[in-house]
């Protein structure tokens, strides 16, 4: 896939960030647009009770925060940090959307890749509204096969996210000794693997404890 980043001018300046930092929290004013250039970033909001709410994530070639870039809001929604060491470029804004005004190529890219995450946060979704902590979860687990899944071998997908017992716990609302529970039993049914390095998830197995086919046609480049 095409990266939005060859599109950028060279006024558009490079920065490292390393894991766990924290780029832009809720109420923030930006003074520029980011875009990921390699690595993953968390949006998260932390509730009254100090628990972390997960909205979503950003990898190589998204823009955030896009609500605030969109002149949707005036400030910053969420906390964006660093799940890996990773690359973000910066420019700004209205040089960024007069580049988009000016390229339509890379206006139908961005559109593209919007309407993919679109789709799959409509599972995301679809996984908050189960009543049953383990359909919660293999709802998550199909909303990150598909957004951050690569097929190593025939049906198992890597995820290209480093997903812990916190991380599914925030996703989810449930708490990491549940989902600690639940994913040792989807383990044992080799729905997933994982480990300090991997995780994986086997579709077809997935599939099937979904037991919903209207989930199983979703394409994504």
């Amino acid at each position: 896939m095409e990266h939005v980043v060859e599109y950028l001018p060279h006024s558009a300046t490079i920065h490292q960030v390393r894991k766990n930092s924290l780029l832009l929290y809720p109420g923030e004013v930006p003074n520029q647009a980011y875009i990921v250039r390699s690595g993953s970033f968390r949006a998260y909001r932390i509730d009254n009770a100090g628990v972390e709410q997960i909205a979503g994530f950003k990898l190589t070639g998204d823009i955030f925060p896009e609500c605030w870039v969109f002149g949707k809001t005036t400030r910053t929604m969420y906390y964006y940090e660093a799940l890996e060491d990773s690359e973000v470029v910066t420019i700004e804004r209205e040089v960024l959307l007069d580049l988009l005004e000016k390229r339509p190529e890379m206006w139908k890219l961005l559109f593209d890749r919007m309407v993919e995450h679109y789709t799959v946060l409509m599972l995301q979704v679809t996984a908050l509204e189960q009543t049953h902590a383990v359909d919660k979860l293999l709802m998550t687990l199909n909303y990150l096969l598909f957004r951050f899944g690569e097929e190593r071998s025939k049906g198992r997908y890597v995820l290209k996210l480093n997903v812990t017992h916190s991380l599914l716990a925030g996703m989810t609302g449930l708490s990491r000794e549940t989902v600690s529970k639940e994913l040792g039993r989807l383990r044992r049914r080799r729905v997933v693997r994982y480990g300090l390095r991997e995780f994986s998830i086997n579709k077809k197995a997935l599939e099937n404890r979904l037991d919903d086919e209207s989930f199983s046609d979703i394409k994504l480049q």
